[in-house]
């Protein structure tokens, strides 16, 4: 009798783990969310701002921005790069100097280990751990110089005495032991903070729009057509002339002559505005869904933890049988 209560009491009816049932209740795994309308912007809205854009610009790949956001963007993206790459130099003269210094240690503890070898007959074994044992040596002595490794030496021990209390609490996250930093590369091109294509300054287009006249409900219509635009318009941006308009006007109306405004219309001068968001799936696909993976800990923050039994009953119809 004893033993069967024990094996019901113990865990969750002798389970120690969680069930894939309740691990996606508790929120662990990949979390999805559906997004409303109002996640998605509108057709006019900058991109940064997610305002409406003010002194409107597009990207070739049809991202829309605000003029002032995007050039302050832009002029932020080249001090930082102007940084990274002033960091991964110095970095690299490090390296390079610290390589040099190593070889000449090396060529020296050679040196010494041949002298001993032919003068003093110290056999080739003993020989080569002196060599060793000196370049070991000339290794410590420079990370006690840069200070990677003051723990090493007695001196500075007794030079910096907070210091030396401090490397007793190695537990402690400031006197751990740190890798060397690794400075990679950086990316040298300005890039669309949307899209993460490369992009310059010089590629951005002007566009203008075409107001609705007054009274009438909208903002913006087609300059030929007349027709108000909405977030589910599929539009188009004429870069020659910086005029937008409905992507059925154009194929209907420009495209055949390929002229427009007095201005030559090419296939490539033709940018794709990003629509706005409709909140419909079967319109905006992917974009009204967003989701987010939880390897460890509560994932949506609506469930109650294994056990826990102190708050009411869980949304996802767990039942805690201890």
């Amino acid at each position: 009798m004893g033993g069967q209560r024990h094996s019901k009491n113990a865990g969750v009816m002798g389970a120690e783990s969680l069930s894939y049932a309740e691990r996606k209740a508790m929120g662990f795994g990949t979390i999805k969310e559906r997004l409303g309308k109002d996640s998605l912007g509108n057709y006019d809205d900058c991109c940064l701002t997610l305002m409406e854009a003010k002194d409107p610009v597009v990207t070739p790949h049809g991202y829309l921005y605000s003029k002032e956001a995007i050039l302050q963007n832009l002029l932020q993206q080249k001090k930082s790069i102007k940084r990274n790459t002033e960091a991964y130099e110095a970095a690299q003269a490090a390296k390079a100097q610290k390589e040099l210094e190593k070889q000449a240690i090396e060529r020296e503890a050679a040196l010494i280990a041949f002298d001993r070898r032919n003068h003093l007959g110290v056999s080739e074994g003993v020989a080569a751990k002196l060599e060793a044992a000196i370049v070991q040596e000339a290794a410590a002595m420079s990370d006690r110089a840069s200070g990677k490794d003051g723990a090493r030496s007695v001196i500075a021990i007794k030079q910096n005495e907070e210091r030396a209390k401090g490397l007793k609490a190695f537990w402690m996250p400031s006197c751990a032991p740190a890798a060397e930093a690794k400075v990679d590369k950086p990316d040298t091109d300005t890039r669309c903070p949307a899209g993460g294509q490369k992009l310059r300054m010089k590629d951005l287009v002007a566009i203008k729009w075409t107001p609705v006249p007054e009274g009438e409900s909208g903002k913006h219509m087609d300059p030929i057509t007349k027709q108000t635009f909405t977030n589910s318009s599929k539009l188009v941006v004429l870069a020659p002339t910086g005029d937008v308009m409905l992507k059925e006007t154009y194929e209907k109306c420009v495209k055949p002559e390929g002229q427009y405004g007095g201005k030559r219309i090419k296939e490539k001068d033709v940018i794709e505005l990003k629509t706005g968001g409709t909140g419909f799936a079967a319109r905006d696909g992917d974009r009204v869904q967003t989701e987010k993976y939880f390897q460890m800990g509560m994932g949506n923050g609506l469930r109650d933890h294994r056990g826990q039994n102190a708050s009411a009953r869980s949304l996802g119809g767990l039942v805690f049988m201890n």
